[in-house]
């Protein structure tokens, strides 16, 4: 048995079903210590933040210092004692911050396994400082193995000069099960616009084609769920709609999340022309209806991590228009298979891949039944390639 410790900085509720697949895998003794139970300054209530769970875990109490439209610094108190109660065989910690640093002086000074989880690409280069990067090579570096949230964050890990064998892909999780509830019909090639399912949670989306007001096509619903922030790039969004002459008759965006550019945001629309509706904060049991009665997902960030939001929509069977430097890129939304990808800084390429979506609805039915196959997959194999790699962690500090 395999004695793992995994050290996030909160709970968040798309990675609780990851960490209840771990601790179901054979031969793995999963303990998950949060370094505090939540974070200040996010636009998410507090309830947000899970504090039961359905495997081992408990919760640090910390300081933090809050850092306007960054992660705070997060400075958790007895960690090394939680360490040492469970006695871990191997510790997975999470990103580059001071718990990183205190976790991999912990597991050196008692020869334990040292792993880093990471969903940082190669676009994190152009915000880090030379001495940022400087600790982030020598964290790499020393970590025994170095989990990767996606394949382009397994890139930046070998840019950081990590051998190849000692990278592995769990892509991040997301809490899918509700999402692939959702049914949708097949299409059909006879129909046109207006894929989307009617109103409430549950109902069926897709090809088939709807009624507007009037009796004829209703507009095709685009959905985008996150932060209402630069980084995710909602005004080129708004200007693309209208270049791809996606007015208010043909197209309408609904927009899930909150944040300080909103009001900026709303006049945008306005002024454009352009069916945007700001639906604020929605919590995770609302959110399946929201992409159950969308016709098709956009997340055109010029800046993502990861995006877990497309890994939902790609279990919600909708096609997706993603950006090229999103993490979920090459692993849950792939060109030509499920998604069109495109260059967030180009807004005449994000207005032609929205304005192919919504003029062709058996495409849109192909890519996201497409997507749904690809997210069951990358599902499974990151339960597996977690599990390996931290016994590969333990194994390689017990030689």
């Amino acid at each position: 048995m395999t004695r793992v410790a995994v050290v996030p900085p909160v709970p968040m509720p798309y990675r609780e079903p990851l960490f209840a697949a771990l601790s179901r895998v054979d031969g793995i003794d999963l303990r998950v210590v949060y370094q505090a139970r939540r974070q200040p300054g996010w636009d998410a209530p507090g309830e947000w933040f899970p504090e039961r769970h359905v495997y081992p875990a408990e919760h640090l109490r910390s300081w933090q210092r809050a850092r306007p439209g960054r992660t705070p610094v997060v400075w958790p108190r007895g960690l090394e004692r939680a360490l040492s109660r469970f006695g871990a065989d191997a510790v997975v910690a999470w990103e580059y911050g001071p718990t990183s640093l205190r976790t991999l002086a912990w597991c050196r000074l008692r020869r334990r396994g040292y792993a880093i989880f990471s969903e940082l690409t190669p676009e994190a280069e152009r915000s880090l400082s030379d001495k940022h990067r400087r600790l982030q090579r020598l964290v790499a570096g020393r970590a025994d193995v170095c989990i990767a949230a996606s394949s382009r964050a397994r890139d930046r890990f070998l840019a950081l000069g990590v051998p190849p064998e000692r990278v592995f892909v769990s892509v991040q999780s997301a809490d899918s099960a509700p999402l692939r509830a959702i049914e949708r019909p097949r299409g059909d090639a006879g129909t046109g616009d207006g894929g989307g399912a009617a109103e409430g949670a549950g109902a069926a989306g897709g090809g088939a084609a709807r009624s507007g007001p009037g009796g004829g096509a209703a507009p095709v619903r685009f959905v985008a769920v996150g932060r209402l922030v630069p980084d995710k790039n909602y005004e080129r969004l708004i200007d693309a709609f209208a270049v791809a002459g996606l007015g208010p008759e043909r197209a309408l965006l609904e927009v899930h999340g909150t944040g300080p550019l909103r009001a900026e945001l709303e006049a945008r629309a306005i002024r454009a022309g352009v069916d945007v509706r700001f639906a604020g904060h929605t919590d995770a049991a609302a959110l399946p209806a929201a992409y159950a009665r969308a016709d098709a997902f956009v997340l055109a960030s010029s800046y993502e991590p990861f995006g877990v939001v497309v890994r939902e929509a790609a279990a919600a069977a909708l096609p997706i228009v993603c950006s090229r430097v999103a993490g979920a890129a090459g692993d849950v939304a792939l060109d030509g298979e499920n998604a069109l990808l495109v260059d967030p800084l180009d807004v005449d390429a994000i207005a032609a891949a929205l304005r192919r979506l919504a003029d062709d609805a058996p495409l849109r039915a192909r890519l996201g039944a497409r997507g749904r196959e690809l997210e069951a997959r990358v599902a499974r194999d990151g339960v597996a390639a977690f599990a390996a790699a931290a016994r590969l962690a333990a194994e390689r500090a017990a030689r």
